[in-house]
């Protein structure tokens, strides 16, 4: 049995919680803005940057997989991370990425900003996105502890 991926590289020297992000740079890797095009009509961008006056540093991300372990997975979709910190990116290689994609290697302590990029009308974004079946698992959690118990609200 042979295997068609290609596995992660691994660094040097070895991090055993080493993550690497594969994906693209949207600010160019200049500290210049990000341009996201988010469907309002042609010449109309959404700019991105970030600005600290205790110098906080980062890059703006399209990630398009990882690798953890030396194994590689591809996101369900594509996503917008801002990776906080000193994050110089290289070429990618590994897990099937080449040019012009690049890689950071970050560890699982990195701090990371994910935006999202939906763009729908209030009715969809909002009011649909609450219904049953399209919430976080953590409100039905609420709603599961404010359930009666035999006609109590308490735990005793």
């Amino acid at each position: 049995m042979t295997d068609d991926t290609i596995p992660a590289p691994s660094g040097t020297p070895y991090t055993p919680d080493e993550i690497i992000l594969y994906g693209i740079e949207l600010n160019g890797g200049k500290g210049g803005p990000a341009k996201l095009d988010v469907g309002l009509g042609k010449g109309t961008e959404l700019q991105v940057n970030l600005n600290s006056s205790a110098g906080v540093t980062g890059a703006i991300v399209l990630a398009y997989g990882y690798a953890f372990e030396g194994h590689c997975y591809r996101l369900d979709s594509t996503r917008v991370f801002l990776v906080v910190g000193e994050t110089a990116c290289e070429d990618a290689k590994g897990c099937g990425f080449e040019a012009p994609y690049k890689m950071w290697r970050i560890t699982a302590a990195t701090q990371i900003v994910e935006m999202s990029t939906a763009s729908s009308d209030a009715r969809a974004l909002i009011l649909d996105g609450q219904l049953p079946g399209k919430r976080s698992p953590a409100s039905y959690a609420i709603t599961l502890k404010m359930a009666h118990r035999n006609g109590r609200l308490g735990n005793d």
